[in-house]
């Protein structure tokens, strides 16, 4: 077994081993702009599903391995994220406050972006970085999906991120790594090894040196990988700790309700600044997770900072949501005042909260969430903006029964009761359920029927 050299740091191999044996528990949280933990927790008990809560972890429920999620109505709506146990420890480590500028220096594929934009609760600026495209591609299906208005997407080397950006009152490092902690998804065994683990050590020193860089004095980082490596864990911590010159220290942390383990004080011979045992570990069976590790680091408060200051989203005329969306939807006079229109494409228009705060270098290739098609004729709100307006739509909007979601799923065009369409005219409606928005549709009052607009692509969505 490749991870035989692990064995001397692992307190009871045979429950190590067992562990890796079982497939993990599925994980979601609520999404805290929608609705509540216990209130998510009803729908799924509703659903025959038998949520407990996590008990280090305010608003995620654990669900038996193997419950599937993804094909769910409340899961199209944005009211719950799936996440892996383990991976949320990063994030609560971070302890994103409101107001602060975070930077996610390796976000793809999203998971963790989102749980730092909602814990801020969609206000105030996260900036995402990747180096490649394809990768964010989830991470926007997901900020759509969520109602996250408060996020950036940049694209760029995270190792070379510019000092024009500004400096971050915090950031995340969740490294590309060798991923041995997540045999219990899949199992990607030629990547193990201490060869591979060192290959990957060289970017992922980079990468947190630009971080410590980056951060404003007083600030926080955390870096984190989901492998048991010393050599991509503590051996980086300690790498970095005797570069940066007493600019950085670790901080130690505990998590209540989650059994962790200190960091590894020596490896192969090689013996580590003390400050690693402030690490934390966490093994798979000390609380059925898959395997992850953290560190919280903290940058002195006379260090240098970045001087960019960061820069106000551009802001576009958009005439479209006020003569389009407000009076075709009868929506209340307050209900976009806290967005601000960044861009307006040939395609439709985005927009951010306006106290965003995005890098003008590098210049993000995404802002905010597009919620308005404006190439179509009429204009159309997107799948985006009908979650997001869904709950204060006084016209247009039609709710669907539960004997109905199949067919709306299934990009259907299906028959809708008179008492369903009060106060709707022919052309693009709101679709919603029990309140909570779903999509966009397209009513034929003649015929009474309604004609599903659901994405073909919508995440988690599987053929009816």
């Amino acid at each position: 077994m490749p991870l035989q050299r692990y064995r001397p740091l692992i307190d009871d191999w045979d429950a190590f081993t067992a562990a890796l044996a079982r497939p993990l528990p599925r994980v979601l949280w609520a999404n805290p702009l929608r609705l509540d933990a216990a209130t998510l927790a009803d729908l799924l008990r509703e659903e025959g599903l038998t949520p407990q809560p996590v008990a280090w972890y305010p608003g995620a429920l654990r669900l038996p391995a193997g419950t599937p999620v993804g094909g769910r109505w409340w899961y199209f709506a944005g009211l719950a994220h799936a996440q892996e146990e383990a991976s949320l420890l990063p994030v609560r480590l971070l302890d994103p406050r409101p107001g602060e500028r975070i930077l996610d220096l390796c976000a793809a594929p999203g998971g963790k972006t989102a749980q730092i934009a909602m814990i801020l609760h969609g206000r105030g600026t996260v900036v995402a970085n990747d180096v490649i495209l394809g990768r964010m591609r989830p991470l926007r299906a997901n900020l759509e999906r969520l109602g996250l208005l408060n996020v950036s997407l940049t694209l760029r080397d995270g190792a070379g991120y510019p000092n024009a950006a500004g400096a971050f009152d915090r950031i995340l490092v969740d490294a590309p790594c060798s991923c041995e902690g997540t045999l219990r998804r899949h199992d990607p065994l030629e990547r193990y090894g201490a060869e591979v683990s060192s290959r990957y050590a060289r970017l992922q020193q980079a990468l947190l040196r630009r971080a410590v860089a980056l951060c404003r004095p007083g600030g926080r980082i955390v870096y984190s990988t989901c492998t048991f490596a010393p050599e991509e864990n503590e051996a980086v911590i300690d790498a970095v700790l005797r570069q940066s010159g007493g600019m950085v220290r670790v901080v130690p942390q505990a998590v209540g309700g989650l059994r962790t383990a200190p960091g590894v004080s020596r490896w192969n011979g090689r013996r580590f600044d003390p400050q690693v045992e402030h690490c934390l570990r966490l093994w798979p069976h000390h609380n059925d997770t898959g395997g992850f590790f953290a560190a919280v680091l903290e940058k002195t408060p006379d260090a240098e900072a970045p001087r960019a200051a960061p820069a106000n989203p551009p802001q576009v005329e958009a005439p479209e949501l006020e003569t389009w969306l407000r009076r075709r939807h009868d929506l209340p006079p307050d209900c976009m005042a806290d967005w601000l229109p960044c861009r307006h494409s040939s395609r439709g228009i985005h927009v951010v909260q306006r106290d965003h705060r995005p890098p003008a270098r590098p210049e993000p290739e995404v802002m905010g969430v597009e919620v308005l098609k404006t190439a179509t004729r009429p204009p159309k709100v997107t799948t985006a903006g009908a979650l997001l307006l869904a709950p204060q739509a006084r016209a247009n909007v039609i709710d669907l029964e539960a004997a109905q979601l199949p067919a709306y799923f299934g990009r259907q065009t299906f028959p809708v009761a008179t008492a369903q369409t009060h106060r709707c005219r022919r052309g693009f409606v709101i679709v919603r359920h029990r309140g909570f928005g779903l999509g966009s549709g397209w009513y034929d009052p003649d015929a009474a029927r309604l004609q599903s607009l659901f994405p073909k692509r919508a995440p988690g969505r599987v053929a009816p």
